[in-house]
């Protein structure tokens, strides 16, 4: 309780925060003490006390759509192609990359990671990897639930969806029948015959309803299910390993095009289309015009190829993080290193003509629609341009220095970030908000994630410091710099310490969403500390921030969680910083290219404090 009011204090009122001391206090005296002993009693019965709690309350409650909401995308280096054959292989050798890798994933042959600081070489939870392909996140009236594709064993079944000019296919790589991988050979021509099938009139854009808010998703998922047929296309795409989507639409290189702001590192292009172009396309398809009904958003990997080398994935993010991803991406490129070469993974296919040529591998699915369908595929269409309209998203590559530079400053290079970013919020808004940045928990079996609170009252301190307006006296100067270099001392300290503390497992998030159920289930009722102002306004993070290193190239994007908020995605480089940031148009109160103009000002007047320290 103590931590909890210790990250009030920098976001709240003077008023507001005695307030929430007295509710504190009160929980402290009763039930408090009553419902840690709960806790500690659920701990000593279950694997993991907090994980499915906390996984409600993150994902599977909220009725948000899922894309932009929810979903991130992640872009690479894109594919070069001179036709559609080599579209056909460089998809055919990726699929053949991601069913070695399941059969990886079946030998439980995945070796076990371990911590590399901070009590380093203890084994981390390896279990988000192993959902990878074998879970689908199904709509629910009341909240979703994730479907376990193979809960006793691994299945002798292996097939994908293939999503092309808005019909989908399955593809059998492998059956109990049919033990062996079919040839990649076979695969290419399967899908040069998918790429050459033209668009269908006849067939409804199913994909789009995917994007509704859930529980209007659930109610269409039960029309769909009235009929055998469409039950038996729903399973192949639940039970499917990836979602691959070829997109035959690019979008036009003025979509959403982002208006001001720092310039930055030339980052990928494809022609005029820059990455954050290609990025929307990942996140979200681009709306109903493009490539949003191409995709079957509940699936947790949906693979995307573009006709002109855009290469990216959408996550449904629920049953694992973006790093579980991220790594599994780096493998399957070991395995492409015949078509993906150089350091920006550029492809270098060069195949002959491949025949196109339907197999028995390959079955449309043919739906049947019921009438009252139509009015909630257009409704649904209509909505999903809106909300792609108002996303206002920019990817900034910072080429002023990266992570070398931080080092030299013996301070982590995600919490001097972390700070940059505290400081960049301050200069625009002349306080601090509740920031949110993903801490992961894998040394605890299951677990996910806990929340480092960057918004702490050493760094509003010291935010505030730099922010002030210098004097022009030199010895005064002198001082100032001097005090600001205490402070941020100060801040570094705040944020290593509540960093450590979370990823050793005494964060407080967790702790106090535990607090918060069990105080439901003990006493039938929720404590005022939890139906306070102050709790809404700690979760309502203005700020939701991840760092997710790769040593690959890429980029990762997600929306803002709150309407008036920020989403940013951060990787440090040794002589970059790439960010991903995102915000709404319909925010007043926020607009990215002014948020990451204010981060390119931070990271240099951080510099120059730190300068002279290092020389």
């Amino acid at each position: 309780m103590q931590h909890y009011l210790a990250a009030l204090h920098p976001i709240l009122t003077e008023t507001q925060l005695d307030h929430a001391s007295s509710l504190v206090q009160s929980f402290v005296e009763d039930p408090g003490p009553s419902i840690q002993d709960a806790l500690i009693q659920r701990r000593s019965r279950m694997d993991n006390w907090a994980y499915d709690w906390w996984l409600d309350d993150m994902y599977l409650n909220p009725q948000l759509c899922l894309p932009i909401n929810v979903s991130p995308g992640l872009i690479y280096a894109p594919w070069h192609f001179n036709n559609d054959s080599d579209i056909a292989q460089s998809a055919a050798s990726l699929i053949t990359a991601i069913s070695q890798y399941k059969d990886k994933l079946d030998r439980r042959a995945l070796p076990v990671e371990r911590a590399t600081s901070r009590e380093k070489g203890q084994p981390l939870c390896m279990s988000q990897f192993y959902r990878l392909f074998t879970s689908y996140r199904i709509p629910g009236s009341e909240k979703d639930f994730i479907r376990n594709t193979e809960p006793e064993r691994p299945s002798p079944d292996q097939h994908i969806i293939i999503a092309c000019k808005n019909q989908f296919y399955r593809l059998q790589l492998k059956s109990k029948e049919n033990p062996e991988l079919i040839s990649e050979a076979e695969i290419a021509s399967n899908i040069m015959s998918i790429l050459n099938t033209p668009a269908s009139n006849l067939t409804a854009p199913l994909g789009i309803l995917t994007t509704q808010n859930r529980k209007l998703w659930a109610e269409n998922r039960e029309i769909l299910l009235q009929d055998s047929q469409n039950q038996l296309n729903l399973n192949a795409i639940e039970t499917s390993l990836i979602i691959l989507c070829l997109d035959t639409v690019p979008l036009p290189v003025n979509f959403n095009r982002r208006s001001g702001g720092p310039k930055g590192a030339q980052g990928f292009n494809i022609g005029q289309r820059d990455e954050t172009n290609i990025l929307h396309q990942a996140l979200h398809g681009g709306g109903s015009c493009y490539n949003s009904c191409n995709r079957w958003f509940d699936k947790t990997l949906q693979f995307i190829i573009g006709s002109d080398g855009a290469f990216g994935v959408c996550i449904e993010h629920s049953p694992m993080d973006g790093i579980a991803v991220v790594q599994m991406i780096e493998e399957l490129f070991k395995s492409l290193k015949q078509y993906v070469g150089g350091d920006d993974n550029n492809c270098r296919t060069a195949t002959g003509e491949i025949e196109p040529i339907f197999s028995s591998h390959v079955t449309p699915l043919q739906w049947n629609i019921q009438s009252n369908l139509n009015k909630y595929i257009r409704e649904a269409a209509q909505s999903m341009d809106n909300i792609i309209e108002d996303l206002d998203y920019y990817v900034y590559r910072f080429d002023g220095y990266g992570k070398d530079f931080i080092k030299k400053c013996a301070v982590s290079p995600d919490v001097y970030v972390q700070l940059a970013l505290q400081l960049a919020y301050h200069k625009l808004y002349g306080r601090l908000t509740a920031t949110y940045e993903s801490a992961s928990t894998r040394r605890f079996l299951h677990g996910r994630v806990d929340c480092i609170r960057a918004s702490s009252t050493e760094a509003l301190s010291w935010a505030a410091a730099m922010n002030q307006i210098s004097t022009d006296n030199n010895d005064g100067v002198e001082q100032q710099e001097k005090e600001k270099l205490e402070l941020f001392d100060a801040a570094v300290k705040k944020q290593t310490d509540i960093m450590i503390q979370n990823i050793l497992g005494e964060g407080i998030d967790i702790h106090l969403l535990g607090l918060r159920e069990q105080c439901k289930l003990s006493t039938g009722k929720m404590h005022p500390l939890f139906t306070d102002e102050s709790y809404r306004i700690a979760n309502h993070f203005k700020l939701s921030t991840s760092q997710v290193p790769s040593a690959t190239n890429m980029v990762l994007g997600y929306g803002p969680v709150v309407p008036d908020g920020y989403g940013c995605c951060y990787n440090p480089w040794p002589k970059s910083i790439t960010f991903g940031i995102s915000a709404f148009h319909s925010s007043e109160s926020t607009k990215a290219s002014l948020f990451a103009q204010a981060v390119q000002d931070s990271l240099t007047a951080m510099q120059e404090l730190l300068q002279k320290r290092i020389q």
